[in-house]
């Protein structure tokens, strides 16, 4: 299981990456870098709490190889966490990965033998998935997917709701707002001993793409599963958002996103009650491997349900994964400046954001603000396996 464990891991790291550098593709045929920021907040709160934040800086480079495909690398920077106000940023470029794609087949090859299992996953799902089009703005739709090969941790389906909206912003003009928000979902874990219990899960995401839902400006996710594995109720929370920066690191212009957007996004989930810690640990075996590799698969179905197929959200929730892993594990500081929530960095470094209302409360498995219309909200994050069949069905207007 140690083993399993540790190739998950691995695998997440380049599928969040993977999907990073694929969100840089603003246009089929374009080629570059794009940059972009992640803030990312894990929290447990059981007998102890754990509380883990941090930011880092996403490079995706791009480029034709010939035969109509392209080399995608990637590359993160976690410095950025532990920088003092006001202090020179010095990017160090660290734990790049490349693969490249087919844009036609939308297939993946690399290599590296670590990516063995992303290109399973990711081959696999762009088989059954249908792009998000024009038609399906002001529209929710189901979206599903085959989880069966996973093996008996997950549940065989994990199901969403999906709705899209146009927005208009000043400095890009219009763009697509999509929201995953899934059905309550059972992961199975395991402790130490080797007594089994359920997760009971809930996921959830927001990205905001391009017309041609080919670039990722904005992303927001969350994931949050309780379980009484220890007689106790036991809590595990992920929280993670992502938008489009310049070279330095400094947000985009998104002004003009409104209330339409914000009213969106609140069903996602983020909470604004900040986890206060009175006794600190670690958190428990369970949550290190079982329940960090559920809030990957989630973050990356959640994508891939915005999306309708495996292209920009891998930009996201392939450098997620490696980041949840390394939080989750204590391998990474937490940022040296208090950030608060995520809500609140959020509205902090993206203009756009700073007026809105863009978190509920705490939330509560089954009473939260993410039940509404009796559907609950979740996850996002990292990109260790997401994929099968399912597509949209019983579309109504939002």
């Amino acid at each position: 299981m140690k083993v399993w464990n540790k190739r998950i891991a691995l695998v997440g790291l380049l599928v969040a990456m993977l999907v990073l550098a694929l969100c840089e593709t603003a246009a089929a045929t374009g080629t570059g870098s794009q940059h972009y920021r992640m803030i990312s907040s894990i929290e447990y709160k059981g007998q102890t709490q754990y509380k883990h934040r941090t930011q880092e800086l996403v490079r995706v480079r791009k480029e034709a190889i010939g035969a109509g495909e392209f080399k995608y690398n990637i590359a993160t920077d976690n410095s950025i966490a532990n920088i003092e106000a006001g202090a020179e940023y010095n990017p160090n470029w660290s734990s790049e990965v490349s693969f490249n794609m087919n844009p036609e087949t939308r297939a993946i090859t690399s290599s590296q033998d670590e990516l063995t299992f992303f290109k399973l996953m990711h081959n696999r799902c762009v088989m059954s998935l249908s792009k998000v089009s024009s038609e399906q703005i002001d529209t929710t739709w189901k979206q599903s997917f085959d989880l069966s090969y996973l093996g008996r941790a997950f549940e065989s389906e994990l199901k969403f709701t999906v709705t899209a909206i146009g927005l208009n912003t000043e400095a890009f003009g219009d763009l697509v707002a999509v929201r995953a928000i899934s059905e309550p979902f059972n992961y199975t874990i395991q402790n130490e001993v080797g007594e089994v219990d359920s997760l009971k899960c809930k996921a959830s995401a927001v990205y905001v793409f391009d017309p041609a839902i080919e670039e990722v400006y904005l992303s927001v996710s969350v994931f949050e599963g309780t379980t009484k594995l220890t007689g106790k109720k036991e809590t595990l929370r992920h929280e993670l958002a992502t938008y489009k920066t310049d070279a330095a690191g400094a947000s985009i212009d998104l002004t003009g996103l409104g209330k339409k957007f914000e009213k969106l996004v609140r069903k996602v989930g983020l909470t604004n009650k900040d986890l206060k810690v009175k006794e600190e640990g670690i958190l428990p075996a369970w949550a290190q491997f079982d329940g960090l590799r559920a809030i990957k698969v989630s973050t990356a179905c959640s994508g891939l349900a915005c999306e309708g197929a495996l292209n920009p959200v891998s930009s996201i929730y392939i450098p997620a994964s490696r980041l949840v892993t390394l939080q989750g594990l204590g391998q990474i500081p937490s940022a040296a400046v208090p950030m608060g929530t995520v809500s609140t960095s959020l509205a902090q470094n993206v203009a756009a954001l700073g007026s809105m209302k863009i978190a509920t409360g705490p939330t509560i498995l089954g009473m939260s603000p993410m039940t509404a219309g009796g559907v609950i909200g979740g996850g996002v994050g990292g990109g260790v396996a997401a994929g099968g069949g399912g597509g949209s069905s019983s579309r109504s207007g939002s």
